[in-house]
């Protein structure tokens, strides 16, 4: 009886480790995947506007089938969304990106005081342009169609920091400070999108101007 149990419980433990490990090929296999799918919409992106990408179109530059699609995502907004989400996340953890070796101290300065200034409502300016600096997803910025959707995922990533600064340096409402958060978003990211998403010396410059135009006197 003894060795039965025995041998019963070693099966179940074998059993339980190919299951464990067929996981682990099945999430690996999943990953890889959904990268593939990622790297082909950003490919796609280059010479297609996004409302005309289509999953067929995604399906070819990828090289699945629809059906392997549809078993990772929903539908085009879903490839979106974690691309988004994929690039925004890289603000929190991040060091940004790398400047050009020409640029002078005194811009890189400049960055280094915008960084600090956690208590300025503008601080949030680097978030968008460190995700537009990496040359993978620098193109989902450069895209009309996306602003909406990309300006949306800011807001929601920074209010809850946000909104509780302005109303401190402002003395302002809840809901007076959600505006003020909405107008500096808005007017910051298309200081950025008409650079270019280029941060030189005219870059540097604008956020300087907005820091001091926004800067309580």
């Amino acid at each position: 009886m003894r060795n039965r149990f025995h041998n019963v419980l070693c099966l179940s433990k074998a059993k339980g480790m190919d299951i464990n490990m067929a996981q682990r090929k099945t999430d690996r296999r999943t990953i890889m995947t959904k990268e593939i799918i990622k790297d082909a919409f950003l490919e796609l992106l280059r010479d297609t506007p996004y409302e005309k990408i289509t999953v067929t179109a995604l399906c070819r530059q990828a090289g699945i089938t629809r059906a392997t699609f549809y078993l990772h995502y929903d539908n085009i907004d879903d490839v979106l969304n974690e691309l988004l989400d994929d690039a925004l996340r890289l603000t929190e953890f991040d060091a940004p990106y790398p400047a050009d070796s020409a640029m002078s101290a005194h811009y890189i300065e400049i960055e280094k005081n915008l960084k600090e200034s956690d208590a300025d409502p503008d601080a949030l300016l680097p978030v968008c342009q460190r995700a537009a600096d990496n040359p993978k997803y620098r193109i989902l910025f450069m895209d009309e169609s996306l602003s909406h959707s990309i300006i949306n995922k800011l807001y929601n990533m920074q209010k809850t920091r946000q909104i509780p600064e302005i109303m401190k340096t402002y003395h302002v409402t809840e809901w007076e400070a959600d505006k003020i958060f909405l107008f500096m978003l808005h007017g910051n990211f298309a200081v950025n999108k008409s650079l270019g998403w280029e941060k030189n010396q005219d870059w540097y410059h604008m956020q300087e101007i907005i820091r001091n135009l926004l800067r309580k006197p």
